[in-house]
């Protein structure tokens, strides 16, 4: 019984103890594991892995965000230096302890600490608070609980990123690259061991202070690493220094001066930085472009300041992946506005937007590439675009209006086309610069009366090229990304295609004599006041978007497209070795019959055809209008109507028609131009539409004064074109005679602000009339 007794209570206290036990590993449990709540820097790398800028941490710290990818010849190296039994403990190791005790009370100091490299975590995890045995006792119970929370390699993992290296260097990423300019997975036996005692007394970093001791202590770690006996687990492969290996390592000198961040990619890391601070950003720009674009700037700064040009941009995608290449968004050399990142800055459009109205026409059927375009001066409601060069063609094929970036043809076809309709194609292609409502803008919406980022503008023009290349995927390896561009394949491959034929900019004459020249389909703009110069090109690959001129808005003479931007753009296009080879259309496109000279589909009046590649849609452009039967007499001398002339002895032959305005500039550019005969005597007089025209005004309109450099009024100029120009027009204001013109038919009035009445009569007594408000 006694026996059976004391079992029981045998049993009963071991369960006390077990229970006991059991409560103090889960109240063990409840301690809270140590955690880092610190600021990290936020810091931006290419697509290599290259750092390609940083910013320093809320707290002042240079505190990378942890990789943990690092140098097993590191952790070799600390674990030898700092904690041997590293693998063998469980948060603690007792005999280091005790004889750090010992070592202790005998110097009468704290000489040695004892501490594992899990200890230390939990010391940084507490912000190093005062050394006490109270503290230290904490530290092994948090040890303890580290151990059974995470890895032995997480644990190794905190220390490297959270360990102070010197200064404001914090976590071994940061000195990584702060001392050596590498990343922690790349360090040399020499830089291992720098950075492995470096934490144990991280003052001795700078320049004299103690660097000699530094350098006697790296030493004393390299020639420890070639006796070392240090246990790991057979999974962890920890390296072993050679002896070819240390004598490299004793070579190697210690870091000077740390290296200064990196700043590649300023602009592209403060708007990244609004959604990921304090986060490592993996960008897909690739370094080396990022360096040699900013170079590139750089010396085209040199030459744009001279004319006080301080601001430029550039900004590249790949459009067959999406990857942004590189991103520059200011000269870092200007004096003013560097920071502004004018990849995102909103900008007059300038010519910029004309290749989507050619494209969006090209698919509605209403415009062929070749077709005759009216090229004279308009006013529509008081909006009278003018073209850049101040000259008039009369009429310019559409093609050769993109090509010259012509103006007048533009707002003509943005006028057939609608610019509420265009409004909202542009607002469905991402440009996020339009806020207005389409009538705000009106017509201007095509020479620049609207705003946009560069950053819209390469996006849209990738998304146009990435929808040509998926209809030709089969030249590339990779896949295409889906794109949202709204053009078909074909409306994007005719308009590039003409893109293709831009004259280039002076720097670039006799670039097609070089077998390594490449091509490139690029469009310039150059905003009203010589405020904004853009460039944009496409290759096979990659889209260019460049900016140049003033951040705050300051027009420069000459700072334009072609001689600002281009030149930038052409410069970075060289960089990337890429060329534009897509072909002018895809399989689907369709031939269409068009007269060779006007480029309407053509009719039997046509004197001759060729053949243009189309959108395989309805078209709605019409047929030639301007190729006529025109009744001559027998002598071929006059033009007769039917019915003043005998049907038997008159005949017909074709001619191009223009009408007046257009064949009075037409003309002064085409000398194998024919005119219209006069017509017979005897035949009544033509209709005034067919006989002249308005230049200026071009229809019943507000006139205002222009007013002179001094500030006093000038005479206000009218302008009419006459088939016949040696016709003599005579001019009345109000039914006061004014005079007479002959050949160039202009009259300067003198005008007072109110509302009159021009009468213009030709000497066959053809009549024009115009009503006019002057202001």
């Amino acid at each position: 019984m006694g026996s059976m007794r004391n079992r029981n209570k045998g049993y009963r206290r071991l369960k006390i103890v077990g229970a006991v036990l059991l409560g103090l590993f889960l109240l063990f449990l409840c301690i809270p594991v140590p955690r880092f709540d610190d600021d990290y820097s936020t810091v931006l790398t290419s697509k290599e892995g290259e750092l390609l800028g940083a910013r320093i941490a809320a707290d002042g710290q240079w505190r990378f965000p942890a990789s943990n990818q690092y140098s097993d010849k590191y952790f070799a190296c600390l674990l030898e230096y700092e904690d041997q039994q590293f693998f063998r403990h469980v948060g603690f190791n007792p005999v280091a302890f005790v004889e750090a005790l010992i070592e202790n009370a005998k110097a009468g100091e704290v000489v040695r600490g004892g501490s594992t490299i899990s200890m230390q975590v939990v010391r940084l995890a507490r912000k190093n608070k005062p050394r006490t045995y109270r503290e230290k006792f904490l530290e092994v119970i948090l040890a303890m609980r580290l151990e059974l929370h995470y890895s032995k390699r997480s644990i190794l993992n905190l220390y490297a990123s959270h360990a102070p290296f010197g200064g404001n260097v914090v976590g071994l990423d940061a000195a990584a690259w702060r001392y050596f300019h590498t990343t922690p997975d790349r360090l040399t036996w020499s830089e291992a061991a720098t950075l492995a005692v470096l934490p144990n007394a991280p003052a001795m970093i700078h320049p004299g202070r103690s660097r000699e001791r530094l350098l006697d202590k790296r030493d004393a770690l390299l020639l420890r690493m070639t006796q070392s006996e240090l246990y790991a687990p057979r999974r962890w492969h920890l390296p072993v220094l050679s002896h070819d290996d240390y004598e490299l390592a004793m070579m190697e000198r210690l870091p000077d001066k740390p290296y200064d961040m990196p700043m590649l990619a300023y602009h592209y890391m403060m708007e990244q930085e609004r959604s990921h601070k304090g986060e490592h950003i993996h960008s897909t720009l690739e370094a080396s472009l990022q360096q040699t674009v900013i170079e590139i700037m750089a010396r085209h700064y040199q030459t744009n300041v001279l004319n006080q040009i301080e601001n430029a941009a550039v900004y590249v995608v790949n459009y067959l992946t999406g990857e942004v290449v590189c991103y520059v968004g200011n000269n870092a050399e200007a004096k003013d506005a560097a920071m502004v990142d004018m990849v995102k800055a909103q900008r007059s459009t300038g010519s910029i937007l004309k290749p989507f109205l050619f494209a969006a026409m090209l698919d509605e059927g209403t415009l062929l590439p070749t077709m005759l375009l009216p090229d004279v001066p308009m006013s529509l409601s008081g909006f009278t675009p003018k073209n850049y060069s101040g000259q008039y063609w009369g009429a310019v094929p559409a093609n050769k209006a993109l090509q010259q970036s012509l103006n007048a043809p533009f707002v003509h076809l943005l006028k057939e086309y609608g610019h509420q309709k265009f409004h909202s194609l542009l607002k469905r292609m991402g440009l996020t610069g339009i806020v207005f409502n389409p009538d705000h803008y009106g017509l201007s919406l095509i020479v620049g009366g609207a705003e946009a980022s560069l950053y819209d503008l390469v996006n849209a023009y990738a998304a146009m090229g990435r929808k040509l290349a998926s209809a030709v995927n089969e030249s590339f390896n990779e896949p295409v990304p889906e794109s949202v561009s709204p053009f078909s394949a074909d409306a994007i491959a005719i308009t590039f295609d003409v893109m293709k034929g831009l004259t280039r900019p002076s720097s670039q004459l006799g670039w097609s004599g070089f077998s390594s020249s490449k091509q490139v389909a690029w469009k310039t703009g150059t905003s009203f006041g010589f405020r904004d110069a853009w460039a944009i090109g496409l290759t096979d690959r990659y889209v260019i978007g460049v900016w140049v001129g003033n951040a705050d808005g300051e027009g420069r003479p000459g700072l334009t497209g072609v001689g600002a931007a281009a030149p930038l753009l052409f410069d970075v296009a060289g960089v990337l070795k890429d060329s534009y080879t897509y072909p002018a259309a895809t399989a689907s496109a369709i031939d269409v019959e068009v007269c060779s000279v006007t480029g309407y589909p053509d009719t039997e009046l046509c004197p001759s055809t060729t053949t243009v590649k189309m959108p395989n849609v309805e078209l709605k452009a019409g047929v030639c209008p301007y190729h006529k039967k025109v009744f001559l007499d027998a002598s071929g001398q006059y033009q007769v109507l039917p019915d003043c002339y005998p049907v038997d002895q008159k005949h017909y032959e074709t001619y191009l028609v223009l009408p007046p305005v257009m064949e009075w500039f037409y003309k002064q550019h085409s000398a194998r131009y024919r005119a219209l005969p006069a017509l017979y005597p005897s035949c009544a007089t033509a209709h005034p539409d067919d006989v002249m025209a308005f230049v200026y005004p071009k229809s019943d309109a507000r006139v205002t004064i222009p007013i002179g450099i001094r500030g006093n009024r000038q005479q206000v100029i009218f302008e009419i074109a006459h088939r016949d120009p040696k016709k003599t027009i005579y001019w009345t204001l109000n039914d006061v005679f004014l005079g007479t013109t002959r050949l160039n038919h202009q009259m300067p009035i003198d005008v007072e602000q109110g509302t009159y009445r021009l009468r213009c009569v030709d000497e066959d007594g053809v009549e024009l009339n115009r009503t006019i408000l002057v202001n």
